[in-house]
């Protein structure tokens, strides 16, 4: 398994070919849901972009589709015991706010992920 740290990914989030291929992944795993996320292509704003784009579609799917709502998570596979903390758990927090950040962090680390082992098959 692939070890990647805090610091790296921070690093990496600023490489304007992660910022593209994130971009590109998570337009993929929403298509899957026929939900439309699109990205202007500045890598400066990309983060900020795609945030704006995803937290009303998991806000909506929370609220009138948990079903469709759990099987993207799935299918991005977001880390399971911390989405059960943010909507079960006791702290007040933004949950379509908390689980959008999880979603870039995911689809960051999948890149990343495919990047490294590319380099190190390539070796």
């Amino acid at each position: 398994m692939i070890q990647i740290s805090q610091e790296d990914l921070r690093k990496r989030k600023s490489n304007f070919d992660v910022v593209n291929k994130v971009a590109l992944q998570v337009q993929k795993d929403f298509q899957l849901y026929d939900e439309k996320v699109d990205f202007s292509g500045n890598d400066e704003t990309a983060y900020d972009e795609l945030f704006e784009q995803i937290k009303p579609i998991i806000f909506r799917m929370l609220e009138l589709d948990s079903a469709r709502f759990f099987s993207l998570l799935y299918a991005i596979d977001v880390d399971e015991k911390k989405v059960k903390n943010l909507l079960f758990g006791q702290k007040e927090t933004d949950v379509a706010n908390e689980i959008t950040h999880l979603i870039l962090e995911r689809e960051l680390l999948k890149v990343v992920s495919r990047q490294i082992f590319a380099q190190q098959s390539n070796i």
